[in-house]
């Protein structure tokens, strides 16, 4: 029974901390018009309040192996919740722009280093149960991604229109996660002699994971920035672009949690990844060619990019043997490739400038798919009979 009890701890804990992986990016979003007119910003000053913290999970990923060595993933964690409440809650005296941009820093720092470190958590309590946590994980991000982006405007109108205190108010999810989180790192044991947490920077393999995490992040983040403008383009009405992109963003989040389980249970990883890849090709070949609506591809695009994320998560995890060479392997991975996706909406966004209309953009992004099954090919299985160097497992 106490073991089903910690699966339940660890299932919850996880949630709560991954709810606070997105929040702090998404919930600038539906009130940067306002930010801009009220402190006079230019529309290239307030797109920084999105693009350091992605800048910065990219960066700072790479220093996630010498703090779990000095101190601990769980320890670690703990501290990434505190500078990411703290983070959001200075948003409340954010009457400067200087002030929104030093929260945007600490938000990317805290997300930077907590992100392959949960990763490494899962490898070590659930090394059978990958497919589920990872799910879990996407999940939680999803759904703190959704909840900040719906809820703060009507936040504001709540907080006598108020978006500073709006977007500080969400600092609160940050407590709850460090409460439940508290207790796990407290009781966490660490052999912090024989830690080696080097990036595997020699290994051709990580470059391979690290290039198709990049890919697939650059198609999601294109096709999520510049969906709404293609169908707005193609004849639908800013309202019906809008439950476009929230019918899309439903599938996505279902997908992500209902792949990545699946394959704990058919475990082809191969088979997962080139069928969420053929989904998103499918759904960018009838945008280009409209043999079906529009609400059908979305939907497509929803299942394939739904499992690309959590599967590409999934990929260190399956390959190493410890849990501290899972988050090493895993923040070489995201520090390319949140470089990467980081940058491609903005050149996406030039193709569409250049061409001035969106076909060489999805064309763009078709051939990216194709690159990810190319990479699939030579992303070997991992091998039959790798053992899990560590006793700490739950499940």
């Amino acid at each position: 029974m106490k073991s089903k009890e910690r699966i339940y701890v660890y299932v919850i804990a996880l949630f709560l901390v991954s709810i606070n992986l997105r929040i702090g990016i998404t919930s600038v979003s539906p009130v940067l018009e306002t930010i801009r007119n009220q402190l006079g910003l230019s529309n290239v000053t307030v797109s920084f309040l999105t693009a350091i913290p992605v800048l910065c999970m990219g960066l700072f990923a790479l220093f996630t192996g010498k703090l779990e060595g000095l101190w601990g993933a769980e320890k670690v964690i703990s501290f990434c919740l505190v500078v990411i409440g703290i983070a959001t809650c200075m948003r409340v005296a954010a009457h400067s722009i200087s002030v929104l941009l030093s929260s945007a820093f600490l938000l990317g720092v805290g997300i930077a280093i907590a992100g392959p470190l949960l990763s490494g958590f899962i490898k070590k309590k659930f090394p059978n149960r990958i497919g589920f946590m990872i799910g879990i994980y996407s999940v939680g991000m999803g759904t703190g991604a959704s909840l900040s982006a719906g809820l703060t405007v009507p936040l504001q109108h709540v907080l006598h229109d108020s978006w500073n205190v709006a977007l500080a108010s969400w600092s609160v999810l940050a407590v709850i996660a460090l409460i439940v989180w508290s207790p796990i790192a407290r009781k966490s044991q660490q052999a912090f002699g024989s830690r080696k947490n080097k990036l595997p920077l020699k290994n051709k393999k990580a470059w391979l994971f690290t290039l198709f995490f990049g890919l697939q992040a650059g198609i999601f983040y294109s096709v999520t920035t510049w969906l709404a403008p293609a169908a707005h383009d193609l004849g639908m009405s800013n309202q019906e672009a809008g439950t476009l992109i929230t019918v899309f963003t439903f599938v996505q989040m279902a997908f992500s949690f209902l792949i990545p389980t699946l394959s704990d249970y058919y475990k082809n990883q191969t088979f997962w990844l080139v069928s969420s890849t053929l989904f998103a090709s499918a759904g960018l070949v009838f945008i280009l060619y409209p043999l079906t609506s529009l609400w059908f591809s979305s939907i497509l695009l929803g299942i394939g990019l739904g499992g690309l994320f959590p599967l590409a998560l999934m990929l260190p995890l399956n390959e190493t043997n410890s849990p501290q060479e899972a988050s090493s392997w895993t923040a070489m991975m995201q520090s390319g490739g949140y470089i990467v996706g980081g940058c491609a909406p903005v050149l996406s966004g030039f193709v569409r400038d250049i061409f001035h209309t969106n076909t060489p953009l999805f064309l763009i992004l078709l051939v990216l798919t194709v690159c990810l099954l190319v990479l699939t090919v030579f992303m070997h299985k991992r091998s039959e009979g790798k053992e899990l160097l560590h006793d700490e497992k739950v499940y």
